[in-house]
């Protein structure tokens, strides 16, 4: 099974990533720019919720929503004012708990919100998704 050119990993809640399947995007680090400038077309997106709903869920710490950019572009949010998103498609998995994507998902990583995984660890994660990496 062949990865995506490169995979995201965003952090975000289970509602607030329900939201971006919905509406066809991704935001991150709560509508920076300069995360989503760094994608580009066809790059694979592995959303992780510590959490069901920002800021007081349950404990989720699975990866739940997959998915592959499609805009060229970021553009402006209407969610966040000075806030940014980027067109994506995207789609619900069953979730993978992070105890099982562990030795592939820098767990020192999450607190930044949004990082460029490893090709290897990549490759790794999308075999563990269902119906594998988008494309």
């Amino acid at each position: 099974m062949k990865a995506p050119p490169r995979t995201w990993v965003l952090v975000a809640s289970l509602e607030h990533a329900r939201r971006g399947v919905e509406l066809g995007y991704v935001m991150a680090n709560h509508g920076k720019r300069a995360p989503l400038a760094r994608m580009a077309i066809s790059d694979g997106i592995l959303i992780y919720s510590p959490t069901t709903a920002y800021p007081s869920g349950d404990p989720l710490r699975a990866i739940a929503i997959v998915g592959t950019v499609t805009g060229a572009e970021v553009e402006p949010s209407p969610v966040i004012k000075g806030g940014f998103r980027r067109q994506a498609q995207l789609r619900a998995i069953d979730a993978l708990p992070l105890d099982r994507v562990r030795d592939h998902v820098p767990t020192r990583m999450l607190r930044f919100g949004c990082f460029e995984l490893a090709a290897a660890d990549s490759a790794a994660v999308w075999k563990l998704v269902p119906d594998g990496p988008p494309g």
